[in-house]
């Protein structure tokens, strides 16, 4: 009999740890399962959110694309219209020798005197290809310095073209007796082929 009560004892015993580790073991994998599933959840959540930010970086990326276009046309149009405008300012190469004569009536009118000229045909600009000619007219005029000022003046603001002094010297000494100074110019002013 006692082995019989040990028999059934040990078998109790033994169904009873099988149902315990059982009942451990299910435990365990619902708590994994579950914390598994805590961090499936916040990883889906995290990818939406990606998802989500890489959606909005796609559309705004697309609304600085079409900035961007339209800037670029902007500048476009902004360096057609500029062109325009100087190419207005422009005349054919042809006609450099009115821009002398407009140069000689300038001092003439301001009392200043051209003591001395000298220029090359219109010569294609360095960097602008054929695009535009530029001319380069030499002179040395000798008046009072104010005449001398408002000459300079009216030769780069008043003639209704572009020029530049792009060269100046004052010729030794600086005045004369009666207070006239002179000077070496070079003036350049740009034509169309």
């Amino acid at each position: 009999m006692k082995t019989r009560l040990r028999s059934n004892l040990e078998r109790a015993i033994t169904y009873g740890l099988i149902a315990a580790a059982i009942v451990s073991l299910l435990y365990f994998l619902g708590s994994v399962n579950q914390t598994q599933r805590q961090t499936i959840l916040n990883k889906n959540t995290e990818i939406a959110g990606l998802k989500k930010k890489l959606e909005d970086s796609k559309v705004e990326l697309a609304r600085r694309q079409q900035q961007v276009t339209e800037i670029t046309e902007q500048l476009r149009l902004k360096r057609q219209e500029v062109k325009e405008k100087f190419e207005k300012l422009l005349e054919k190469s042809a006609n450099y020798t009115l821009f002398i004569e407009q140069v000689q009536r300038k001092a003439k009118a301001l009392d200043v005197q051209i003591l001395d000229s000298t220029y090359k045909a219109p010569m294609p600009v360095a960097g602008a290809g054929s695009s535009y000619l530029e001319f380069k007219f030499d002179l040395k005029v000798h008046g009072s310095y104010n005449k001398v000022k408002q000459f300079l003046w009216e030769l780069e603001n008043a003639l209704g073209r572009l020029v530049k002094v792009s060269q100046l010297e004052i010729v030794p000494p600086i005045t004369n007796a009666e207070g006239n100074m002179s000077l070496k110019i070079t003036l350049s002013t740009f034509f169309l082929p």
